[in-house]
């Protein structure tokens, strides 16, 4: 079969063009190595010059090209072939290498200074003059015994053979030539640097930069795990079942790294990869929290799944975080004018192009936050099944997995405050429909067949946003304070000032108590009724319905 060589085109809107189609004989491992299949596209701006978008697509073709020898000589068992710029982008890793092996500082300053003597005795054997690090060794002509003395040496100083055992690459006779006369360019600075590390010095080491950007050269020994970042986070999301809102709040993240790693399989993701995704989400402006609690712990947990998978053999996201400081010290809990805003707003008419289910939302789960501790999304759920009434006389809420989500996943029922009842939460619970009371069954029931990695918001998680949109319209607008989530914070403090006890303050609102013991104590519903008895009222008038 006879391939159409590239070609550089102009598409439509005057953007360089190109496609190269991938070879039938390497297709399966180019899509399990670099998530591609069919073809590689090339795209430059038109914005861009006729020279610099060539000099663009040259680079960019030698690269795919070179990816395609690759697979080639790793499937015939044979060296790695390897053009110039990824010479230098493996002895940039060398560099790295060689450093972090002396990176405790014990090696003394006097053995660097023996093994640039030994490197500068080499060299001075057989071309009379001592080559300089700051120029090329290269420059000068050598023989066949100069070059195979020195690179001998070289090898030796530099530890090449065990670097290259350590990354799982093996050349071919020719590359591997070509990357010891690569890497003595490098092997004094690299001298240079632990000579200065040993006397104390820890300036930047400059001599780094001048590395290229490394693209990944699969090893000979790498086993592909035959998922990108999304086909994990996919797999993952099928075995495990995660809630909508943590499918919904991950998607993007393993998005992102999908295209950060170029679609590639994630085998092939280093540890210095890693630190430089986590980077470039700090260069993006995200704080370091979002960052930790988001994007980082996602990638650790679906990467530490695909390490129980056996997919990978390992997690480069263990240990990774964002520098943080000190964080700002944060009220938490309503004003008790916020309190008071709030509350009145509850019993106040809304407008009449509003839903009845988000007036009922708005006049009753602030409430029911405010006396329960629940969160809002566990209110916003609730059925008219999840209400009813104790043979003890008391009336009480089920807060349910089956409803929608419950954080944990343990369920917990709570009796309801004197003061829901006198308001008469109880007849509007009566006098609804079965089903939702704060959201529409239909809408729920139109949402089962869905994409299940890309999921709707559920109708009781738009409830709850629109909550927080009405309370922050009020004036409530501390961002130390949550719109919704305040209520819990209100709640514990409220009732640790009425001095209810700790342990049904905490089973209130689904708090652990973080003690062994603490199963032991666990209050009854009965033991909750009691202690809501101490938990005083809102000072808020109790009109009439709206």
């Amino acid at each position: 079969m006879v391939l159409r060589m590239p070609t550089l085109t102009r598409a439509k809107n005057g953007d360089w063009f190109a496609r190269k189609v991938i070879p039938s004989d390497v297709r399966d491992a180019y899509q399990r190595a670099y998530g591609i299949r069919q073809e590689e596209r090339f795209r430059a701006h038109s914005g861009q010059s006729s020279n610099a978008a060539k000099l663009a697509y040259t680079e960019w073709l030698a690269n795919v090209e070179g990816r395609i020898a690759t697979l080639r000589s790793t499937r015939a068992g044979e060296g790695i072939e390897l053009t110039s710029r990824q010479a230098h982008e493996i002895a940039g890793r060398w560099y790295d290498w060689f450093l972090h092996q002396h990176a405790d500082g014990e090696t003394p300053a006097e053995f660097w200074d023996h093994q640039h003597e030994r490197y500068q005795d080499a060299v001075s054997r057989f071309d009379g003059t001592i080559g300089s690090p700051n120029e090329p060794v290269e420059d000068a002509p050598r023989g066949t015994a100069a070059s195979r003395h020195i690179r001998a040496t070289v090898v030796e100083i530099a530890m090449l053979a065990t670097f290259l055992a350590d990354v799982g690459v093996s050349l071919s006779t020719g590359s591997y030539g070509r990357l010891v006369d690569v890497v003595e360019r490098d092997l004094s600075p690299a001298m240079a640097t632990l000579r200065r590390r040993a006397g104390g010095d820890y300036r930047p080491d400059t001599h780094r930069e001048r590395f290229p950007q490394a693209t990944e050269i699969v090893p000979s020994n790498t086993k592909l795990s035959g998922w990108n970042a999304w086909d994990a986070f996919e797999a993952w999301a099928k075995e495990r079942k995660p809630a909508a809102a943590t499918v919904n709040r991950w998607r993007g993240v393993f998005l992102s790294l999908k295209e950060f790693m170029d679609g590639r399989d994630i085998a092939l993701l280093t540890d210095e990869d890693a630190v430089r995704w986590k980077d470039t989400l700090v260069a993006g402006g995200a704080s370091a929290r979002t960052i930790n609690d988001v994007p980082l712990t996602a990638a650790r947990r679906i990467f530490g799944w695909a390490v129980s998978q056996k997919r990978v053999t390992s997690n480069p996201f263990i240990g990774l975080k964002v520098a943080t400081g000190r964080a700002k010290p944060t009220r938490g809990e309503f004003t008790e004018a916020d309190v008071e805003t709030i509350l009145r707003a509850t019993l106040a008419h809304q407008s009449t192009s509003m839903s009845p289910y988000l007036k009922a939302a708005i006049r009753w789960v602030p409430w029911l936050c405010a006396y329960t501790g629940a969160r809002s999304g566990e209110m916003t759920q609730l059925r008219r099944k999840d209400i009813e009434r104790h043979p003890d006389g008391f009336w009480m809420l089920h807060i349910r997995m089956d409803a929608g989500t419950v954080k944990g996943g343990v369920e917990r029922t709570v009796p309801l405050h004197d003061h829901l009842v006198e308001q008469g939460f109880i007849e509007f619970v009566q006098a609804a429909k079965d089903g939702p009371l704060f959201y529409h069954a239909k809408i729920a029931a139109a949402q089962k067949t869905v994409d299940p990695l890309k999921p709707p918001r559920p109708p009781y998680v738009q409830t709850r946003q629109k909550l927080g949109d009405w309370v922050r319209k009020l004036g409530v607008s501390d961002e130390g304070v949550g719109p919704n989530h305040g209520w819990r914070h209100t709640f514990k403090r409220r009732a640790a000032r009425a001095e209810m006890e700790q342990r049904l303050r905490d089973a209130f609102c689904g708090h652990s108590a973080g003690h062994v013991g603490a199963i032991y104590e666990l209050p009854s519903v009965e033991d909750l009724a009691r202690g809501i008895k101490r938990f005083p009222a809102y000072p808020v008038g109790t009109q009439a319905n709206p």
